[in-house]
């Protein structure tokens, strides 16, 4: 509808239309979209807030829609309450009919578009990278797609993240997966994440790159050096900058790494080794600068999540390693 000026009116409210960032016109007034100008990018992760998880239109790794415009706004439902662009409440009556329409449509689509938005936050959360976010989504909707239950939405979202990251050697632990989604209120656990990881490889043919105890090492590093009581640690014990530490506590693990056998890394779990090559690297670094040992056991396991009898397990083997 256009006045006398031939400025364009909303049909609803007869508010002023104006072309938003995502290329539609909309009504200033209500929010209501009245026609698409240009096409969206088709991707966008950021850091989110309660708010702005549920702004923004996402769109599955392939291009598809996770969610269609079929209520032709930007209306959003916030705690079982629509409001407009600005998170300013609507007027219940004008849009009756839209609520109704809102509500057959969430309840159609709400697993796949519930599994894929956990599976956002999550990875803002833990800083994963897009392409295992991508890949995670990709191998969730194919699942949920299927007509064979094999878990919960939350489930497979988790066990699909864990499949993803591994295929791309990402270190990423299914403690850390475990951890996240259990904060954010889903009630998931290790066995049956690992039951449902073992179910995707073996009924949707996906591969699995089994992860080496080397690819956990640049993780663990990073993690320490943004522990202040061991850099303290460290400055205090070698009179070193933590930088020029851990370069040397990196490429000492690494070696000590290239010398373990093959056959006793076989059924250990590598991460749990990782933090043990750590260890030991620290000792050896540390009698190599005559000076006191900076990592002790209990602080690798506050840090880390090793247990200090598995350190002590591994240790007798890279002990007996070196000596010979």
């Amino acid at each position: 509808m256009e006045d006398n000026e031939g400025v364009t009116k909303c049909k609803e409210c007869g508010g002023r239309l104006i072309i938003s960032d995502y290329g539609e016109l909309v009504c200033l007034e209500c929010g209501l979209v009245h026609e698409r100008v240009y096409l969206q990018p088709l991707f966008e992760i950021e850091p989110l807030s309660d708010f702005s998880a549920v702004e923004k239109l996402y769109v599955s790794p392939d291009g598809k829609p996770l969610r269609k415009e079929d209520l032709g706004s930007t209306f959003i439902n916030v705690k079982g309450k629509l409001k407009d662009s600005k998170g300013r409440g609507i007027n219940e009556q004008r849009f009756l009919r839209l609520g109704k329409v809102n509500t057959i449509y969430v309840r159609k689509h709400d697993k796949s578009l519930n599994a894929v938005m956990t599976l956002l936050r999550v990875c803002s959360l833990l800083n994963i990278p897009k392409s295992v976010y991508e890949r995670a989504g990709y191998i969730c909707n194919k699942i949920l797609n299927d007509k064979k239950k094999i878990g919960t939405t939350y489930q497979l979202a988790a066990a699909s993240l864990i499949v993803a990251s591994r295929e791309q050697k990402y270190p990423l632990t299914l403690k850390d997966v475990v951890k996240i989604f259990r904060e954010l209120g889903h009630k998931i656990s290790v066995k049956s994440i690992m039951r449902i990881t073992s179910n995707i490889l073996r009924e949707f043919s996906v591969k699995s790159i089994t992860m080496e105890p080397k690819d956990y090492l640049t993780k663990i590093i990073h993690i320490l050096k943004s522990n202040e009581e061991i850099n303290r640690r460290v400055i205090y014990s070698t009179g070193r900058k933590p930088e020029e530490y851990y370069n040397s506590l990196m490429n000492c693990s690494l070696s000590i790494y290239e010398k373990i056998d093959e056959k006793f890394r076989i059924g250990k779990n590598p991460y749990l080794l990782a933090v043990s090559i750590v260890y030991f690297a620290d000792k050896l670094l540390c009698k190599k600068l005559n000076c006191q040992q900076i990592l002790s056991q209990k602080l690798i396991s506050e840090v880390l999540g090793s247990t200090q009898y598995t350190l002590r397990q591994h240790m007798k083997y890279l002990n007996r390693l070196i000596e010979n």
